[in-house]
């Protein structure tokens, strides 16, 4: 047994342990890098500057949500509002070099992040900030920093921009709705045994599938790009063909997480191999 003793706060994580996340952030970076064409110092800024406003909109959240509990916890809340300060201020440094060379574009992008932090403040009020709808918000809101990373590289916004947004967006609402079901099936106590119940269980997340996937040809029509590039989807499509073959056997989460994290980086590899058929 433990000591008695007055109890430790909980310890603030620097880093969000949602590491989903991070894909949500980093593979939408190197799409728009690798359909621009190009990685050099204005885009790594560019990343620096978008893990800091991320880090800082992190830690923004806990904090609001350590006010918002019936017994506050003065030492946590104290320990978020400064990381919040200090990651808000390294954002913003390394913001300015970045608004002197794309101030109208960046400020655009700005001014969407802002509209999506209101959201994710009133899902943290209802407290839907970790359940679906807060988790499909995160996916459509970090895929921002491909259109980004592509807008800073050439200077142009446009169909282009908006296009790589949706493109991204739809992805990574699709492997939030996987995991999601994955967790769901897990977390049943009758095991799926019979093809019709697995596809009566999945047959949401299947319909949604087929949704994004109308969406991501719009978003490719829209940027003029071949619909050829739909071929970037097929390892996810593949992945969610086996994984309601194998509700029955729901696979341990972590698993899951990677490999979902896996098809990410092989669907931008896809995605930016097909970058030749992007308009200029």
């Amino acid at each position: 047994m433990r000591p008695s003793g007055p109890s430790r706060p909980p310890a603030t994580h620097v880093l969000p342990k949602e590491h989903g996340t991070w894909a949500m952030l980093l593979v939408p970076w190197a799409i728009g890098c690798g359909v621009a064409g190009r990685v050099e110092a204005w885009e790594i800024l560019l990343l620096a500057s978008a893990v800091s406003l991320f880090l800082a909109h992190t830690h923004f959240m806990t904090w609001v949500r350590l006010r918002l509990r019936a017994r506050s916890d003065p030492a946590a809340a104290a320990a978020a509002r400064r990381l919040v300060l200090v990651f808000a201020a390294v954002g913003v440094a390394l913001s300015v070099p970045l608004l002197t060379r794309r101030l109208v574009g960046l400020l655009l992008f700005g001014a969407v992040a802002g509209v999506l932090t209101a959201v994710s403040l009133w899902l943290v009020a209802k407290r839907l900030d970790h359940a679906l709808p807060g988790q499909v918000l995160a996916a459509v809101g970090l895929s921002l920093a491909s259109p980004a990373a592509d807008y800073v590289a050439r200077g142009v916004l446009g169909r282009r921009a908006l296009a790589l947004w949706l493109l991204n967006a739809a992805f990574f609402v699709w492997a939030v709705l996987y995991v999601r079901l994955k967790i769901e099936a897990r977390a049943r106590r009758a095991p799926l045994t019979s093809a019709a119940e697995k596809l009566a269980f999945a047959r949401g997340m299947l319909a949604m599938d087929a949704a994004l996937l109308l969406g991501a040809l719009l978003a490719l029509r829209l940027g003029s790009v071949s619909a050829l590039a739909l071929w970037a989807f097929v390892p996810a499509a593949a992945q969610v063909v086996v994984g309601t073959a194998r509700l029955d056997r729901p696979a341990p989460l972590k698993r899951v997480g990677i490999l979902v994290t896996a098809h990410s980086i092989l669907w931008a590899l896809l995605v930016i191999w097909l970058a030749g058929r992007w308009s200029a």
